[in-house]
C-alpha cells in the first residue's frame, strides 16, 4: 500500500456538490504554465466537475499562483501542497490526486489526468466521455505545442522520420495479429498521463496509477490490459504539451527530446521492440486473449501464457536499432496480411 505525502497546505474550493468528472493535475516548479493549463481545463469541464492540483517538492510560485486563479475564477477544486516529491515521482502524485478526488467524485464519475505543461482542448472531457460508452481507459492523443517544436532544431524532425515508420508498422502488425473491436485503426502506442480517463471500478481493480518515478501510465494501461479493461486510444480526446528539453520527471519527454539532439545514436520510444519480438509479443497476447476467453482467466492455460510473456524482456532500441529492424518489421507486415488473406478467402 503507498503512503500519501502529507501536505503542508491543502485548500478546497467551490461548492461541496459531488463532481461528475474530476481533472487531476500533478505539477512542481510549474508556475509560468499553470495559469493555462487549469483555464484550459476549466474551459473543457464546463461546470461538470472540479481540478484536483497536487503541487509537489516546489520552490516557485506554483501553488500561489494556483490559488490566485481558483479564487479568480470560482472553479471548484482542491489544492495541495506537498513539501516534497514522494518517493514514488510523479507516479505517486498520481495517485495522491486521485485519492484527494475520490470524496468529491459522483457515484458514476469519471477521473481524468493530465500534466502541468499541457494544455486540454475545449472538447477533451466531452470527447473522453463519448469514448467512455465504448471502452474502460480513454488514452488520448498528445500533440506538441506547434510554437515550440517549430523552435527545436531541424534534427528533431529528420530523427522522427524513421521512428515514425516504425511506430505506424508496429499498429499495422497489432491490427493484423491482435486486433481489438474497441481500439481500432488509428490508435497508438503506450499511454500518456497528460490524457487518461477512467472511472473508479477500474482504478481500483488494477490496484491504481503506480508509483514509479517515471513511465507510471504506461504501466496503468498494461495492468487494465492485463486484467481485461477495454483501452482505447483516442484521436479525439486531444492535448498540447509542450517541447521543453528540461523536464521535470525523469525519463520524460523532455529527456527524450534532448537526448535526439545531443546524442549519436538515441533511445526511441519505449514501446518499440525489435521485429520479432514485436511479433512474438502480439502473438502471445492474442493467444491470452483466445484462452481467457475459452477456459477462464484462472485457466492454467492462460498462466502458460503469461509466464511467456513475463519471460519476453523489453528490448530498449536505439535510432540505429531501429534503422536496422525496419525492413525486417515490414516484411513481418506483410507475412502476417497475406496469412490474413489466405484465411479469409
Amino acid at each position: 500500500m503507498t503512503r500519501h505525502a502529507p501536505a503542508r497546505r491543502s485548500l478546497a474550493f467551490g461548492p461541496d456538490t459531488p463532481w461528475p468528472a474530476a481533472i487531476t493535475v500533478p505539477a512542481r516548479n510549474e508556475a509560468e504554465r499553470i495559469g493555462p493549463c487549469l483555464e484550459a481545463a476549466h474551459t473543457a469541464l464546463r461546470g461538470r466537475g472540479g481540478i484536483v492540483l497536487v503541487v509537489n517538492g516546489s520552490d516557485d510560485a506554483t501553488f500561489a499562483s494556483a490559488q490566485t486563479w481558483f479564487d479568480a475564477t470560482g472553479t471548484a477544486g482542491l489544492l495541495l501542497d506537498l513539501a516534497d516529491s514522494p518517493p514514488g515521482g510523479v507516479g505517486a502524485v498520481r495517485r495522491q490526486a486521485v485519492t484527494a478526488a475520490v470524496p468529491r467524485l459522483a457515484p458514476d464519475g469519471v477521473v481524468l489526468t493530465t500534466d502541468a505543461d499541457s494544455r486540454v482542448f475545449p472538447d477533451w472531457l466531452d470527447a473522453n466521455l463519448a469514448e467512455l460508452k465504448q471502452a474502460d481507459l480513454i488514452c488520448g492523443t498528445v500533440f506538441p505545442d506547434a510554437g515550440e517544436f517549430a523552435r527545436l532544431p531541424p534534427i528533431i524532425s529528420q530523427r522522427g522520420v524513421a521512428e515514425g515508420e516504425y511506430v505506424a508498422l508496429t499498429l499495422a502488425l497489432r491490427a493484423l495479429i491482435y486486433p481489438l473491436a474497441h481500439d481500432p485503426a488509428p490508435c497508438g502506442l503506450g499511454a500518456a498521463g497528460a490524457s487518461l480517463a477512467f472511472r473508479m471500478p477500474l482504478y481500483a481493480d488494477t490496484g491504481g496509477i503506480p508509483a514509479l518515478p517515471n513511465s507510471e501510465d504506461r504501466a496503468f494501461a498494461e495492468t487494465a490490459e492485463d486484467r481485461g479493461w477495454r483501452v482505447r486510444h483516442s484521436p479525439k480526446a486531444r492535448v498540447t504539451t509542450s517541447c521543453r528539453l528540461d523536464g521535470r520527471a525523469p525519463n520524460g519527454m523532455a529527456e527524450a527530446l534532448a537526448g535526439r539532439i545531443s546524442e549519436d545514436d538515441p533511445l526511441v520510444d519505449s514501446a518499440l521492440e525489435p521485429a520479432g519480438q514485436t511479433a512474438l509479443r502480439l502473438q502471445l497476447r492474442q493467444a491470452r486473449r483466445r484462452a481467457i476467453s475459452r477456459f477462464g482467466p484462472d485457466a492454467p492455460q492462460v498462466a502458460g501464457i503469461d509466464a511467456q510473456l513475463g519471460g519476453l524482456p523489453r528490448t530498449r532500441m536505439r535510432l540505429s536499432d531501429v534503422v536496422r529492424e525496419l525492413p525486417l518489421l515490414s516484411a513481418a507486415v506483410s507475412s502476417a496480411q497475406m496469412n490474413t488473406e489466405r484465411l479469409t478467402a
